[in-house]
C-alpha cells in the first residue's frame, strides 16, 4: 500500500533532482532541514530540541526505523549533545544544526538509552573527541546490541542488513554512572540520574537542568506516540512519571515527539495507566494475552504516531501483567 511517508519521500527526491539540476543544491544535511523531515526548537535560552519527523527510515536497523528526538546545550565552555538518533545521517544533521549556531567543541554525548534509535549517531560525535556518557548497564546493553547485530549481519538475511548499514559503527559509551552524575559547564548544572530500581530497568537515564526547568526524559515519555515498553516495569514506571511531575520543570523532552508540557507528561502517564487497567481488566475475565493484544487496538482510542507499534506495546504489557503466558524472549518485538 502507498502510503503518505511514500509520498514524503517521492516529494524529497523529485525536490532534489530540480534543485540539482537548476544548480540550486544546498548541502545534503541542509536539504534535510529545508524538506521539513526534522525540526529544531529552542525549549530555554540555549538549549535545543531536534526533533525528527515521523518517517520510517530505510537506512537503519529495520527494528529502530524512527529516529528518536535528540537535544544539545550551548554553554560558554562547549556543547552538550542528549541522544543522537538512529543512524549516522541524522547525526550529521543534528551536528550541521549544532554548528549553524556554534563553533564551540562539543565535549560530552549523553545517551538516556542503549536503544538504537537513541545512540546510532554516536560514532559521529566520537569523531568529534566527545565524551560519551551513559548508565553502566546502558553501557553493557550497547555492547551487547553491537554484537548481536554483527551476528545479525552474518546471518541468513544479513545481506539485507548489511545494505540498509552500510558504514554504521556501533560506538558505545566511554564513561558510566550508576545512579546519578552531574556536569557543570559554563554556569549550566547538568544532572543525570537512572529512576528506575537496579530490578527494573537500570539502564534508562534522564538530564535534568535545574536553571532551565527543562527535562529530557528519553524513553521514559513519548508526546503522543506509542511508546516501546520491551521489559520495563509499567507499575515502577508510572511511579517514576508522577515523581517528575513533582520537580520544579515546565519543558519535557520527550524521546519521540515535540517537547511537552506537565500536561502533556501527565496525559501520557494516563494513557500507560489506562492500558494497564484495561489489560488487567480482560486478563481477570479470563482472556489470554493473546487475545488482548489482538482485541485491545489502540489507535481507536489515541490518535498516535506510530500505530504500526500499537499491538507491540499491548503485547509487552500483556506478558509483563501476565508472566504464565509470556512469550519466548525471541518473539519480543524491536524498537521504533
Amino acid at each position: 500500500m502507498w502510503t503518505s511517508n511514500n509520498n514524503r519521500k517521492l516529494v524529497v527526491l523529485t525536490l532534489g533532482f530540480m534543485l540539482t539540476v537548476f544548480g540550486l543544491m544546498p548541502s545534503p544535511r541542509g536539504l534535510s532541514a529545508i524538506l521539513g523531515l526534522y525540526s529544531v526548537q529552542e525549549v530555554k535560552p540555549k538549549v535545543f530540541a531536534w526533533i525528527p519527523d515521523d518517517v520510517i527510515d530505510q537506512e537503519c536497523d529495520p527494528l529502530f526505523t524512527r529516529a528518536a528526538t535528540a537535544g544539545f546545550i550551548v554553554t560558554s565552555e562547549g556543547v552538550v549533545v542528549i541522544d543522537t538518533a538512529n543512524s549516522p545521517m541524522h547525526a550529521r544533521d543534528l551536528l550541521y544544526e549544532i554548528r549553524k549556531r556554534t563553533d564551540l567543541p562539543i565535549r560530552y554525548v549523553i545517551n538516556t538509552s542503549s536503544a538504537a534509535d537513541h545512540m546510532l549517531g554516536n560514532e559521529v560525535f566520537s569523531d568529534e573527541q566527545a565524551t560519551l556518557i551513559s548508565t553502566k548497564a546502558a553501557q553493557a546493553e550497547m555492547l551487547q546490541y553491537r554484537q548481536e547485530l554483527f551476528d545479525r549481519m552474518h546471518g541468513e538475511e544479513g545481506w539485507r542488513l548489511q545494505a540498509r548499514m552500510r558504514g554504521f559503527h556501533v560506538t558505545p559509551s566511554t564513561q558510566t554512572f550508576d545512579e546519578k552524575m552531574t556536569l557543570n559547564m559554563g554556569g549550566q548544572e547538568i544532572r543525570m540520574s537512572s529512576l528506575l530500581s537496579s530490578a527494573s530497568s537500570p539502564e534508562d537515564a534522564v538530564v535534568y537542568l535545574p536553571s532551565a526547568k527543562t527535562l529530557f526524559l528519553g524513553e521514559l515519555y513519548d508526546n503522543q506516540y506509542f511508546p516501546r515498553v520491551g521489559s520495563r516495569d509499567v507499575h515502577r514506571w508510572i511511579e517514576v512519571l508522577r515523581q517528575v511531575e513533582g520537580w520544579d520543570v515546565d519543558a519535557y523532552v520527550p524521546g519521540h515527539g515535540a517537547p511537552g508540557s506537565k500536561k502533556d507528561l501527565v496525559d501520557f502517564r494516563k494513557f500507560l495507566e489506562w492500558l494497564v487497567a484495561q489489560v488487567e481488566m480482560r486478563l481477570k475475565k479470563g482472556q489470554t494475552p493473546e487475545d488482548v493484544q489482538k482485541a485491545l487496538w489502540l489507535p481507536k482510542t489515541y490518535n498516535w504516531h506510530a500505530p504500526d507499534l500499537a499491538s507491540d506495546t499491548v503485547g509487552d504489557v500483556c506478558r509483563q501483567l501476565a508472566p504464565q503466558h509470556a512469550a519466548p524472549a525471541s518473539d519480543q518485538p524491536g524498537g521504533h
